[in-house]
């Protein structure tokens, strides 16, 4: 079915009123607005056949990954250096053991019980292995009234988790490809994929602040920087780097400029700018998760026939993650302040964007199973928002209950 122009604009209307509708959603319900999204898309494509998904699918991969990018930028620009410094190895502790216990014991439940070879398995396990997508959680946590450094932690820590995820599908989609999947050729990969994306991230992130320093004044310095932003990604992919961690090099030095001034002794000064671009880029990128996630309903294919079963799996695959996260907070909070929100911090394990993306990324790339992946990444992401709302919303409510307000 072909859609005339008409056509076009209504359906494009149609999902921005949606988004908007999703987002007020959000903060009346604290329900997460890409759940409504994805049910609205499942509505107006398999359901109701409003929306023709086979014209609109082959633009999906292309805006999942320009999404995720517009994503990890915002949350770059999001985080704060000064906060990292001081205990940002707690983060990276709990990002080092959540995906790497997560990843493993679902390589190994892929493996056993789903009948997915080796290479495909890690790929599965790489997708939804200890994220959680700051779209949810950040706003969640400022909105629970947290000490700051626990808002840090989760927001640091949603921020790593997708680049090590995206790194690491990326890396294990290469090595299926090629079939070369040894030990040595994936730490090699990995070392050289990081290595380089942080070095040209960091490269062009500093060339940009000074250029546009000079230009602050001007016009159209959001699309500038739009236009640099796209070419840093695509230059590093070019030299065999981790675009999307350029992209979050990018954002923590945008975001960061009067850090980096002040420690490269220069005169920058473009905090009314970098306000600016940063709101204007938040609504970039809301646009950019609607489209995405009203897409992702569209594509969705689920039947009463596989409903227990691909429920069954997707349960299963969030206890693996809960097991994970229960151990991965223990550790990383221990004799620490933030103990006293380890219970807030577990359940906050709700995933979104970034597993979403990449079981599209792998039905482009051809990976074996790759549709099924989509379909156990769909309960994944619904499950683990559902623990993420009814765990905050209970254990606030029992903090409530213990300590009243005057």
């Amino acid at each position: 079915m072909a859609y005339s122009i008409t056509d076009v604009f209504y359906i494009v209307a149609l999902i921005i009123l949606l988004g908007f509708l999703g987002e007020q959603f959000f903060r009346r319900t604290k329900i997460p607005s890409f759940l409504f999204l994805i049910l609205a898309g499942f509505v107006l494509g398999p359901v109701l056949g409003i929306i023709n998904k086979v014209a609109l699918t082959p633009f999906l991969a292309i805006i999942a990954e320009f999404t995720l990018l517009m994503v990890l930028f915002h949350g770059g620009m999001d985080l704060k250096v000064t906060s990292i410094l001081k205990d940002g190895w707690r983060p990276v502790v709990q990002v080092l053991l959540y995906i790497g216990v997560s990843v493993g014991l679902i390589s190994l439940f892929s493996h056993i019980v789903l009948g997915f070879s080796i290479p495909v398995a890690l790929i599965f396990a790489s997708i939804i292995g200890g994220e959680t997508t700051t779209v949810i959680i950040i706003p969640l946590s400022r909105s629970l009234n947290l000490r700051e450094k626990t808002i840090m932690f989760l927001t640091f820590e949603a921020a790593l988790n997708s680049i090590i995820l995206v790194v690491l599908f990326l890396t294990f989609v290469g090595l299926y490809q090629s079939g070369t999947a040894s030990p040595y050729n994936l730490t090699e990969s990995l070392v050289s994929q990081f290595s380089i994306g942080i070095l040209v991230g960091l490269a062009l992130s500093l060339i940009w602040i000074y250029i546009l320093n000079y230009f602050k004044k001007g016009k159209y310095t959001y699309v500038l920087t739009l236009g640099f932003l796209l070419l840093t990604y695509s230059i590093t992919n070019s030299v065999s780097g981790s675009g999307f961690l350029a992209v979050i090099i990018f954002g923590v030095v945008f975001g960061n400029h009067r850090f980096i001034s002040n420690l490269m002794r220069r005169k920058i000064n473009m905090n009314n700018l970098t306000r600016q671009i940063f709101t204007f880029h938040g609504e970039i990128t809301f646009l950019m998760e609607t489209l995405f996630f009203i897409f992702l309903g569209l594509v969705l294919s689920i039947s009463l026939s596989s409903l227990y079963a691909g429920l069954g799996v997707g349960l299963a695959l969030v206890l693996i993650l809960m097991l994970s996260r229960y151990l991965a907070v223990n550790v990383s909070t221990l004799k620490s302040d933030i103990a006293k929100d380890k219970k807030i911090i577990f359940a906050s394990m709700a995933q979104g964007l970034t597993p979403a993306t990449l079981a599209i990324l792998s039905i482009n790339y051809g990976i074996q199973h790759a549709n099924l992946f989509l379909t156990y990444v769909t309960y994944v992401i619904i499950i683990t928002n559902i623990v993420t709302m009814v765990g905050t919303f209970i254990i606030t409510r029992k903090a409530n209950a213990a300590h009243p307000k005057k």
